[in-house]
């Protein structure tokens, strides 16, 4: 009988990496997926899905309807969520609550009916902003970097931020709502005894993004560079230091794939999945990247104010994962930017009418 797997958000760029490696590694599968399409350009992976052979759902997660409706599958993959930080600040709280939690609800209830396997894809967001703000760090020409030899506080190092790092507010509505998700899949797993892994994420970054902002800032900032469109340097003195980790979405999908295959019950529930240190990046970086391959001359506008979310460092602490999973990142940073560039340059005529 061939593995059947439900993948929410199907049709957007996590969800459709995600059924592109299961359909390229499993040679009996069956990928069902439900997406409600509200992210433009998202309708523009439906025929590689159907081309796949993925059934795919016009539906809404927060819907109960809609999810009672699906058949039995044996693992459901949650790709869905509203995924900026800044998402129910100016309006839409109730629609952020609904999608990432309320889904999640739905969709955990429909674990227990199948008794099938729950692995939902978590964010970074879910640590402190204040614990954050607060890391010993030093600052060189390009970025900031962990400080050495210092005091470091619970659940960091020279590594990063691990899985015990500070989960107090505030960590934004958008991160409350993952980690309010990730509480009660933990405590339907133990009181109803079905599978859950919960893999918070750095920032995934890959060809076949929109150029988005909620997509992550590298996929964004080349976009933006290839349509020659303004730039700022935003918060820290303006000088596009504050550092972030990328993942390829195959990487978090060869995670993803041992937790299905395997059955490591001393794994932790909760993994930190993220490029880590060799594949963490400055925007200064980045721009220098950006500089060197599309516009040498272009001007970056520099406002030294943070924002209320902003924060100086994260850098993903994977060493659990490869512990009790034997995984790490296989596709470097610069691997990464090179694949964003690639597609996006040979794509540029529609990524115009996506940003427009």
């Amino acid at each position: 009988m061939p593995i059947k797997i439900l993948i929410t958000g199907i049709a957007g760029f996590v969800g459709c990496n995600m059924a592109r490696s299961f359909k390229g590694h499993f040679a009996d599968i069956d990928i069902m997926g439900i997406d409600n399409l509200s992210r433009r350009g998202s309708e523009a992976n439906l025929a590689e899905l159907k081309e796949l052979g993925c059934k795919v759902i016009h539906g809404d997660i927060r819907c109960k309807e809609d999810i009672d409706d699906l058949p039995k599958v044996d693992w459901v993959l949650d790709c869905a969520a509203i995924p900026t930080v800044t998402a129910g600040v100016d309006s839409g709280t109730l629609a952020l609550i609904n999608n990432n939690l309320t889904g999640t609800i739905f969709l955990l209830e429909k674990c227990r009916r199948d008794n099938c396997g729950f692995i939902i894809l978590s964010t970074s967001r879910v640590y402190s902003i204040n614990e954050l703000a607060s890391l010993p760090i030093d600052e060189n020409e390009y970025a900031l970097a962990i400080r050495k030899n210092a005091a470091y506080p619970q659940g960091f190092s020279e590594y990063g931020i691990a899985e015990n790092f500070s989960i107090a507010a505030p960590v934004s509505l958008y991160g409350a709502t993952k980690l309010a998700s990730e509480m009660l899949a933990l405590e339907y797993h133990y009181t109803f005894g079905f599978p859950v892994w919960i893999n918070r994420c750095g920032v995934i970054a890959g060809p076949g993004q929109f150029g988005k902002i909620d997509q992550g800032i590298f996929s964004f900032w080349i976009y933006q560079y290839l349509l020659n469109k303004p730039l700022s340097f935003i918060g820290f003195g303006g000088t596009g230091k504050q550092v972030r980790d990328m993942i390829h979405p195959y990487d978090v999908f060869r995670l993803v794939e041992k937790q299905i295959s395997g059955s490591n019950s001393a794994a932790p529930r909760v993994l930190n999945i993220g490029g880590g240190l060799d594949n963490a990046l400055s925007l200064a970086q980045l721009d220098q990247f950006c500089k060197e391959h599309i516009i040498r001359g272009k001007q970056i506008n520099k406002v030294s104010e943070n924002r209320k979310f902003d924060i100086p460092l994260y850098i993903s602490d994977c060493r659990q994962a490869r512990l009790h999973w034997d995984w790490q990142p296989t596709i470097t940073a610069h691997q990464l930017l090179d694949q964003i560039l690639k597609y996006a340059t040979a794509n540029i005529e529609y990524l115009k009418k996506i940003s427009a």
